[in-house]
């Protein structure tokens, strides 16, 4: 994927209800201002209940057959909402430079759905990152395993799909969070981490991060997120740089500073305003690199924005591969050379000869005596291999 453009119109696209919320909240913040937003869902009343977006951003999906009602969780049903709706989504993403899709795995709208509006953006060259919810424990097995299931076919339709767990949340919040809380919490900081996504891919003129560089850690491999956010907005962008190192270990999507210790890579990407210094920056990324882990592969960012004045966003993405999937890859790396060996072996070695019965004619079995299918002057009484002298592997 190529670097996008600082001018670039960037598409936040919302599936399904937990994808609405998200964009609904991401409205609401300042930072959002130049963003393109749409969400589109199969349920009538969750399009209702999202007042803070105009009406032409809130797309009702298949509501021919579907009435508005939803897909009751069944993703086969959001794959064909979202299909039926495919001319009105390729026109939403025809404005757009970058596509990011953001969901909730686990139900039927955004499961089914993020398949169809991730081949489409292929099919329309556009670059495309998916950052889907995984859910809560709580919710079940049924509901944990349908999300698995939809990540691992995202990954056949795009490079840069990155699953968040919400789990995260429980390990920062205070036992006494109410639940309604929790869960606006969930929506406001998957808002901030799509800004801070957008940091991470929108180049400036110090170092860039963009797309390519999460592609081609991510791409064709399971994996996990966590992403943290920091802010600061000190006297001096020095001191909102120390604020945002601080403020980047508590971000409740990160799960904690052992998260970066502890992923197989790391994007982390730091951006201000334009008084920001060499130093600044410098001591900035040095200290958020001295939290990840030695054998993490990193990558770093750094960008300035107008407007941002003494102002500084610090985020990091701490990416997981999947444990079982990063096994059977490495036992398969470690399977090639001694592959190769063998083959070239094989290939080398004297072939053995084939061994052969020693056949002929001798009976027609049980037709013998009688009169004989005899067609041009073969007996097809007698088996065609028998008639031929056609030689029997013996399987040795």
């Amino acid at each position: 994927m190529d670097n996008i453009t600082i001018n670039s119109r960037v598409l936040v696209l919302g599936l399904g209800g937990a994808g609405g919320r998200t964009v609904q909240t991401l409205s609401t913040l300042p930072e959002s201002a130049g963003l393109m937003l749409a969400v589109f869902d199969t349920d009538r009343n969750a399009l209702e209940r999202l007042t803070a977006l105009p009406e032409e951003c809130r797309i009702l999906c298949d509501n021919q057959w579907l009435l508005g009602q939803g897909t009751g969780g069944d993703p086969i049903k959001g794959q064909r909402a979202l299909s039926r709706e495919n001319s009105r989504l390729q026109a939403v993403m025809n404005q757009a430079d970058l596509l990011i899709i953001v969901g909730g795995l686990g139900g039927g709208t955004a499961t089914g759905g993020a398949g169809v509006a991730a081949r489409l953006a292929r099919s329309l060259s556009k670059p495309a990152i998916l950052l889907m919810e995984m859910p809560f424990a709580f919710e079940g097995y049924g509901r944990s395993k349908c999300a698995e299931d939809g990540l691992r076919e995202l990954l056949a339709l795009s490079d840069t799909v990155l699953g968040i767990p919400n789990d995260l949340l429980f390990s920062v919040l205070p036992a006494e969070t109410a639940f309604a809380e929790a869960f606006r919490m969930a929506d406001m900081e998957f808002a901030r981490t799509i800004l801070g996504l957008i940091d991470v891919l929108q180049p400036g003129n110090l170092l860039s991060a963009n797309t390519g560089d999460l592609a081609s850690i991510l791409r064709s491999r399971k994996s996990y997120a966590a992403i943290g956010v920091g802010s600061g907005a000190g006297e001096t962008a020095a001191e909102s740089c120390n604020q945002a190192l601080n403020s980047l270990a508590d971000s409740p999507f990160l799960g904690g500073a052992a998260k970066l210790k502890d992923a197989d890579a790391v994007v982390i990407n730091l951006t201000g305003g334009e008084n920001l210094t060499l130093t600044d920056v410098t001591r900035t990324l040095e200290h958020a690199g001295a939290m990840t882990g030695m054998p993490a592969k990193t990558i770093i960012g750094a960008n300035t924005r107008t407007g941002m004045e003494n102002r500084v966003n610090l985020t990091a993405i701490a990416i997981k591969y999947d444990e079982r999937e990063a096994a059977a890859m490495q036992i398969s790396e470690n399977a090639r050379p001694a592959a190769r060996k063998r083959k070239a072996a094989a290939k080398n070695s004297p072939q053995p000869v084939q061994q052969t019965l020693p056949l002929t004619i001798a009976s027609c079995g049980i037709f013998e005596g009688k009169t004989g299918t005899v067609i041009d002057g073969v007996n097809f009484d007698i088996p065609s291999f028998v008639r031929n002298q056609i030689p029997i592997d013996t399987g040795e």
